[in-house]
């Protein structure tokens, strides 16, 4: 039995240090952002494109996430909670780093 709760506690501490390397990397692009990510709640933005290489990027656009759609972020955090059009969905952080946004700076 310890064993396996030490298998899990290496799990847990790499789990850890991977958020905390994701956070820090976030925070180092974070001042100057224009990606969706960066939104805060209630905070509005006009999708203007995806980043090179967005492997998500099609699947997004089937929901609705295009160019020049109009997105509400309902809940910012991860995943990002948006309303586009008629549609609320979620949006990891991963994913909505790669989508480049025209952020309105008021927030409702």
């Amino acid at each position: 039995m310890s064993k396996i709760i030490r298998k899990l506690q290496v799990v847990h501490r790499k789990n850890q240090k991977r958020r905390l390397r994701e956070r820090q990397s976030h925070e180092l692009h974070e001042a100057n952002c224009d990606a969706l990510c960066c939104a805060r709640s209630g905070q509005s933005a006009t999708v203007l494109r995806f980043a090179p290489g967005c492997r998500e990027a099609e699947r997004l656009r089937e929901m609705g996430l295009r160019e020049g759609a109009t997105v509400q972020v309902l809940r910012d955090g991860d995943p990002l909670m948006v309303r586009v059009e008629d549609a609320r969905f979620g949006i990891g952080r991963q994913a909505a780093m790669q989508v480049l946004c025209n952020l309105s700076n008021d927030e409702r």
